[in-house]
Order: C-alpha cells, then structure tokens, then sequence
C-alpha cells in the first residue's frame, strides 16, 4: 500500500471508532433523558390522579371516580389506570371488564412493596416503576403510587386508625411508551445518519487533500528519483510550495543539481586522465622497453663475465703447459723421462681443453635445451658411474659415502648422459657443501610407478632467503669465485624435460636432502 492509502485508511479507522463512541453515547444519553422525562411525568401524572381523585374518595362518591377513570382511559398515551385494595382487588381501572378482579400477592405490582413477609410502606421513586413488555407493539412503563390511610378518612368511619393501617391502596399508572422509542428511533436514526455523512464528507475531503498535498508530491518525488537513477541528471520538480514537501523537493532540486555539477567535472577529468593515463602508457612503455634492454645488456655481460672467467683459467693453464712444452721441445737432449713428462702435461692440457668444451657444452645445453635420446636404462648403473666420477673428490674431502641399493634392477626410459649429468651437478653440490667433511647419502625406490634418487648430505644446510633460488641460472650462494650457479639449473632442467621434480628438504646446521623423482615410463610432454 501507498502512503497515502495508509494515511487515508488509518484516518478512517480513527473516525469509525470516534464517531461510533460518540454516536453510542449520544443515543444512550438521549435513552436516558426521555425515560427521566417519562418518569418525571409519570409521577405528576400520579399525583394528579390521586388528588383529582381524592375528595371523591373521602365523600365515598363512586360514580364520580368512575367518569374520572373513563375520562383518564380516553387520553392519548395512558395505557391503563387501576387501584387496589390491600387485599389486590381492583377497585377502580379504566378497562371497565376489569374491575373487581383479584390480583395475586405474586404479581409485578403486589411483589414489589410485597416481596418480604412485612410489606414496606414507603419507595423509593425508581423502586415504583417498572418497564414492561405490550403483547401487542410497544413498551409500557408503570408507576405505583401508595394510597395512604389518612385521618380525615378513618374518621368518618370508613377505616381504621392511621396506626393500625397507613396503606389502603395501590394507584397503578401505565403509560405507553409508543411515541418514546419511536422518537428514539427516529433520533438514533438521525445520529446515524448525520455520523455517516460526517464520515463520508470527511474522508472525501481527506481523500482529496491526501492526494494533492501528499501523494501527487510524493509521486513526483519517486518518478524524479527513477529518472535520477536512470542517468537524467537535468530532471528537476517543478513545485512551488513553502511546507516541508516544498523543501524536500527544494532540496532534491538542489542535490540534483550539484549531482550534474560533480558529474560534469568527474566527465571532464575523465577526458583528461584518459589522455594522462595514455602519456604515461607511452612514457612507461618505453621506460619498460628500455629496462629490458638494460636487463639484456646486464645478463650478457652477468653471462660473458661469468664465461670468461670459467674459461680464463683452464686457457691459462694451458698456455703454460704449451709454453713449457715448446722449451723442452727446442732442447735437443729429450730423455725417455722428459718425454713422459711432456706426455704428462700435454694429458693435462688435453683435460683443460676439455675442461672448456664442457662449459660451452653446459652453456648450449641451458639455451637450446634440446630433448636429447630416450631410451631405456638401469638407474642403478647411472649412479655408481656419477659415484665412480666424484671418487676422488670424496676422499679428498675425507666424505663417507653410503648407499642404499634398490632389490630390483629399475629401468627407466631416460637420457642417460643428460640424467647422469644432472645427478653428477647435485652430487659435486653435496660435496661442496661439506667442505670439512661429512656423510654423503645416496639411494634409489620406486613410489607410485616413479622412479626415486635420494641424495642426502651432512653440510651446512640452505638458508631460506637463498632457498627459492637454488635453480636459478647464474645464482651462486658459494663464496669467492669457486661457482658459476648453473650446475642446479642444468640438472632441474634436464629433470623437468624428463617430466619429472626436484624436491629439495634442507635444515641449518643438519644438511640437505634433493629428491629427484622420474617416471619410469617414457610421458609425452605437454
């Protein structure tokens, strides 16, 4: 529902119930102050009868008090007249077929003085009326008056004493109430009437004024916050009104407006942002441009530093060897002995030549990583040639070696140059580590259709800053000039071209663990 069908509703619901309050206490008020004004006039009209009546009484003159009643019984509005001796016979009535009849002691006249074994001798005046049902079409309301034993009458011998008898008689008054409830009637339907066209004007009235003081404000309103919403920010209420709803829409008017504003100024430096953010774009791409071109340069000379001086020093000693050679060789007097020695230092140069295709080698090998020539090999066999290779270096740093063999011979579709020389660069990596000395651990299982070579040693661990670039090219954590940081890289690249992982466990001070994991089947590369 609307606000304004709320409002509307809620004033009706508040007149229904106020006018319908009031409407109830105006008719009982009404119903009160006629039935005073009925009883008020019950009891003149009793009086009245009892002193028209009473001299006739004293003389005993019957007659007179018959025309009375008959002329009492054909005046409008008198239901009915009668007296009754104390002993509830009626005496007088204005029903001529009524009189003389008896009347029990149990009747609605006799029961109200006669309700007790001592029968009262005065009431109250509303004790005296009563209201009762006409079979016919109306109320009748009865009043009983008490016809009290006087002197005058029990002295000319028709009564006893006043103390012995103060009630001779009852004068019983009806009265119908006809033209009451019908003026009752006519007044409730009056209130009624007059009530409803209250309500119906009033909430016409209201119902107009809701509308234009309230909902067409409103509704201009909601329509001007959906065009607002839409992206119209030009949309304004035209409403010239000075109460509170002329000033919310004053100030819808007013946000609207600096709403337009801002947005005009945000649509402004939007175009210019764009054209900074485009500047900047260009200036960046060329900074970036340049950037990497720096990062080439500083790589190639990392990469030409790093060459020349791994070559630098087998070139330098073999131009000594050359040299020295060429000395002895420009003596005449070459002994068996000299020429062994010369035979000696040329096996020296030959393996500083080779020396140096290896680093080439190497180097080629990390840029073209080519696939290289699967086939099927005993793992096993790999490794004690890659042991047998580094023999000489662990006893020289007085290494322990212990291996763990597997029970089965495993085959496993690899490169086995390339295998061997990945696991040979951990394997020097191992003993350089422990340069004092220690437990080189080597081992070899199988885990779920995987191939796994276990090198453990007992050296001083990797820390964790340089731990997330082991197997970065060019990155060295060995002191002074004794690494170039390829070997780890070699060996994690010729491992990933093998489709398998390097796992690497290490701990400050307790060593280092590689695990190189291969299938043992050849897997098509993704």
């Amino acid at each position: 529902m609307s606000l304004g069908v709320k409002l509307y509703i809620s004033i009706f619901m508040v007149m229904f119930v106020g006018l319908g309050i009031f409407t109830i206490i105006d008719i009982t008020n009404q119903r009160t102050n006629l039935m005073n004004l009925v009883q008020t006039s019950a009891l003149r009209n009793t009086d009245l009868i009892k002193n028209s009546i009473h001299y006739s009484m004293l003389i005993n003159r019957k007659g007179d008090i018959d025309e009375i009643f008959k002329y009492l019984g054909d005046m409008e509005g008198i239901e009915v007249i009668r007296i009754y001796d104390k002993h509830g016979v009626i005496m007088y009535t204005t029903r001529p077929d009524e009189k003389s009849h008896h009347v029990s002691i149990s009747s609605d006249v006799c029961q109200v003085c006669h309700f007790s074994s001592i029968p009262l001798k005065e009431l109250e005046v509303k004790e005296r009326t009563r209201i009762t049902e006409n079979g016919d079409c109306c109320r009748v309301f009865s009043m009983i008056a008490p016809i009290k034993n006087e002197a005058s009458c029990s002295g000319e011998n028709c009564h006893i004493s006043v103390d012995e008898e103060a009630i001779l008689g009852v004068l019983d008054v009806q009265m119908s109430l006809k033209d009451v409830d019908e003026n009752l009637n006519e007044n409730k339907n009056y209130t009624l009437l007059a009530s409803a066209i209250l309500v119906i004007a009033v909430l016409f009235v209201t119902g107009i004024l809701i509308w234009i003081l309230i909902r067409k404000p409103i509704y201009r309103l909601s329509e001007a916050t959906k065009e607002i919403a839409s992206g119209n920010l030009d949309y304004t209420i035209p409403m010239q009104r000075n109460d509170e709803i002329g000033q919310l829409a004053h100030s819808f008017n007013i946000m609207v407006h600096e709403l337009n504003k801002a947005q005009n100024e945000i649509k402004k430096w939007s175009n210019t942002l764009e054209i900074k953010v485009e500047d900047k774009t260009k200036e960046l791409e060329q900074i970036n441009t340049h950037l990497v071109q720096v990062e080439k340069m500083a790589s190639l000379g990392k990469l030409s530093a790093t060459v020349a001086h791994e070559l630098n020093n087998p070139l330098a000693g073999i131009l000594t060897y050359v040299r020295l050679t060429q000395k002895r060789l420009d003596k005449k007097d070459l002994t068996p002995e000299k020429i062994e020695a010369i035979q000696v230092d040329l096996n020296t140069v030959s393996e500083e030549i080779i020396r140096c295709r290896n680093i080439v080698r190497n180097l080629l090998l990390f840029s073209k990583k080519k696939p290289g020539d699967f086939s099927s090999h005993n793992i096993s066999t790999i490794l004690q040639n890659c042991i047998k290779l580094i023999q000489h270096h662990l006893e020289l740093h007085k290494i322990s070696l212990k291996q763990k063999k597997s029970e089965i011979p495993l085959e496993v579709n690899c490169d086995r140059e390339h295998i061997q020389q990945a696991v040979l660069a951990i394997l020097m990596n191992a003993v350089e580590a422990m340069p004092n000395g220690g437990t080189l651990t080597v081992g070899v299982k199988t885990k779920n259709k995987n191939c796994k070579i276990i090198i453990t040693d007992t050296g001083e661990g990797i820390s964790d800053e340089n731990l997330p670039y082991i197997f970065e090219p060019f990155y060295t954590s060995k002191k002074g000039e004794n690494g170039v940081g390829l070997g780890l890289s070699i060996a994690y690249g010729i491992i990933k071209r093998h489709n398998g992982k390097i796992n690497t466990i290490t701990e400050l001070g307790i060593g280092t663990t590689f695990e190189i994991i291969i299938p043992l089947e050849k897997q098509s590369k993704e």
